[in-house]
């Protein structure tokens, strides 16, 4: 597994790819469907994304649910 992004290229920090007793940053952490979306298909499954990613989708997220009800 490769420890770029998919999405932004950048370092993902993937705990998984490295010989570890401890787990990802990315175990405790929930994906939603739109975060899969972001993904180049040939690259879902192969490659984790970093949490900067999963943190400014899940802002972006958020924020039009909350338009959405006023």
């Amino acid at each position: 597994m490769k420890n770029e992004c998919p999405i932004c290229q950048g370092n993902n920090l993937c705990g998984n790819s490295v010989e570890s007793d401890e787990h990802c940053w990315c175990t405790k952490k929930i994906f939603t469907a739109e975060v899969f979306r972001q993904i180049p298909e040939e690259q879902l499954h192969k490659q984790c994304i970093c949490e900067a990613c999963l943190n400014r989708i899940t802002r972006i997220e958020k924020a039009s649910k909350r338009s959405m009800n006023h």
